[in-house]
This record gives structure tokens, sequence and C-alpha cells, in this order.
């Protein structure tokens, strides 16, 4: 499938979570630097100030004429900043993402989510209202294996589909697979087979001597 540097827009990855040496490491992204199409910023210095930040990613995007930021990971971008930052990271993130936007570039964040199969949580920091479209993933055991799920849960002013479906990942990047349809209860972690019910716990053996 082609992506955005297939049609020639350029892109800057804000290397959060690892070095940019390590980033670099699989060919693909390798290539893709090398010919100029992607630019790894190194944002290892410990307690940036929120300026710092913006400074060295502008500075990248109009060096590169970059239409897309993707900041990976918002957890590590927070223990990135100095703690006076820390302290309203909503306003920081807020800040980030409306100067880039203002630049003419689209913001892409990654986060972990913590899995919480008795709720859904669907963005960390409570910086949903930051985002016009938000796709999550998250991984579910089927027949004693772990299989990730993906599916888009908003898209601002725009219609988009509602389908929960398999993805991996092999050496040609994502792949979006098929819906589960002999499956129900995706989002609880533990689907069970459509018209089936999950297997009765007896939990009157934990109270017998010996018993865990």
């Amino acid at each position: 499938p082609l992506s955005p540097v297939d049609w020639g827009e350029t892109g800057v990855v804000a290397a959060f979570e690892q070095r940019p040496s390590k980033k670099t490491r699989t060919p693909l992204l390798a290539k893709l630097v090398q010919n100029g199409s992607i630019s790894v910023v190194d944002t290892g210095s410990p307690d940036l100030s929120i300026d710092e930040v913006i400074n060295l990613l502008i500075d990248e995007l109009r060096r590169i004429k970059a239409t897309r930021v993707v900041l990976d990971s918002l957890s590590s971008f927070e223990l990135a900043l100095a703690p006076t930052f820390r302290a309203d990271f909503r306003e920081s993130m807020l800040r980030l993402v409306t100067t880039i936007t203002d630049a003419g570039a689209t913001v892409v964040m990654a986060s972990e989510l913590e899995d919480r199969y008795t709720d859904l949580r669907f963005s960390p920091y409570g910086t949903a209202f930051l985002t016009d479209a938000i796709i999550v993933q998250r991984y579910i055991e089927v027949e004693s294996r772990l299989r990730r799920m993906i599916a888009v849960v908003k898209v601002r002013a725009s219609k988009h589909s509602d389908e929960l479906r398999e993805d991996t990942i092999d050496e040609n990047g994502l792949q979006i697979g098929e819906m589960l349809l002999d499956r129900e209860g995706l989002l609880g972690g533990r689907p069970t087979k459509s018209g089936t019910s999950p297997p009765a716990i007896n939990y009157s053996r934990c109270d017998q001597p010996g018993t865990m």
C-alpha cells in the first residue's frame, strides 16, 4: 500500500523513546532517512522546556519542508520535559500541537495505554480534544495466542468505519486483516465464539484448604 512518502511528502520523527541511532536500524526507515524523506530529531536531552522541544521540531520541519510530525511517544515526551512543564502536561501538549499545525504540518501522536478490559480508554492525559482522529490497537487472547486488533475510534466531522479488524506487522509494514466475525467480546480481551458464553469459574474451590 502507498504511504505519504510515496507521494513525495516528508516527515519529522521526534524520538523521545529511543535514540535516533536505534530508530534507524530498521532497513525501511534507514532508507527513508538516507534519501531525505524522513528526519529523526534527537530529543534525548533531559529536562527540556516545551519551547526547546518546539524549536527543535519547527527548525527541522522548515528545513525539510515536512508535512507530518510524529511524536513517539507521549509518555516518553512527558518524561523528557522539565518538571515545571510536566505539571500541566495538557497545556504543554496544546502549545506543541498548535504551533506545529499552524506551521502547516499534521501531528501524529503515538501513545501507550494500559490495557484495562473493564473500561474503554482511547487517549491518555485527557488529550483526545487535541485530535481529529484516534486509531486504537489492543491485544486479545484467542485460543491461547496473543492477537492484535485495530479500530478507528474517532474522525472529527467525518463518517468512518466501526469495524474491529486484526492487524499484523511484517517486513512490508502494517497489514490490516479480516474481522473476527465468529468471535464476540473482543474489547474484553478474551473473546468467545459467537453464540457461546465464557466458561464459568468455580470460585468456591478457593475456600478449600491447600487450593489457590
